[in-house]
């Protein structure tokens, strides 16, 4: 799919970065990824899709768990189906003890990170064609390839719930991103492929990593940089953003 082939007949002017990472987006979720192969990458995108338009269930109910909701034949484990549905509605719910519920007994820490990143990047993507009242983009077919089932080096146990890696790039960061603490730059480490496409999406959406030292408002939009930090605090507040 080509960036002028994702919303055909709207009349917003959409920047073509944005198109462009959105294209980007879509051709990785039909292609095999590191633990998910591209046929149950695509079956992800569909059940966020599910999950998002489904009557609500509340946080601590398992739509694995609800009879008739979940086809027994879906080609996703029960427990991903579970985790897509709570990340989707209620991320905001999230515990410690509930991860632990998860990983490892029923997810690899692995399964679980490529999880987590292919569902935000498509909650990204649709929430965006929701709010131009435009059909959300078409998937793609699943492309051939096997999963590579590659683990960064020197990734472990670190300050966050799942495993990292230890260094984090862009070199731009301050050095002090490097030690181990957390940060949402380092959160998807453990698969690459996922960290760099979700943050592919996030700098052509808001703003370019680097460029938050700046006052980048008016060299790239007609908003100020007061005007972006009050939108973005805005809705991380509604989103129950905590970080």
């Amino acid at each position: 799919m080509s960036p002028e082939e994702i919303y055909p007949g709207v009349e917003v002017p959409i920047r073509q970065e944005i198109l462009e990472s959105q294209a980007a987006a879509i051709r990785h979720w039909g292609s095999p990824g590191t633990w998910w192969s591209s046929a149950e990458r695509l079956s992800i995108v569909e059940e966020v899709r599910s999950a998002r338009d489904a009557e609500a269930l509340p946080p601590w109910t398992a739509p694995s768990q609800v009879e008739g909701l979940i086809s027994e034949s879906h080609p996703l484990p029960a427990a991903a189906i579970d985790v897509i549905w709570r990340l989707t509605n209620h991320p905001g719910t999230l515990t410690r003890g509930w991860y632990d519920a998860l990983v490892p007994d029923r997810l690899s820490a692995a399964h679980y990170v490529e999880l987590v990143g292919v569902v935000a990047q498509v909650n990204l993507v649709d929430r965006f064609a929701d709010a131009l009242s435009a059909n959300r983009p078409a998937l793609p077919p699943a492309q051939s390839g096997e999963i590579s089932q590659e683990l960064p080096e020197g990734a472990g146990p670190n300050v966050h719930w799942v495993p990292t890696a230890p260094v984090v790039d862009p070199s731009w960061l301050p050095a002090d991103t490097q030690v181990d603490v957390p940060n949402v730059r380092k959160a998807l480490s453990l698969v690459p492929a996922e960290r760099a496409m979700q943050w592919a999406l996030i700098d052509a959406h808001y703003v370019a990593g680097g460029a938050l030292a700046d006052n980048f408002g008016p060299q790239h939009w007609s908003l100020d940089r007061l005007q972006i930090e009050l939108i973005g605090a805005r809705t991380s507040a509604l989103n129950e953003c905590f970080y």
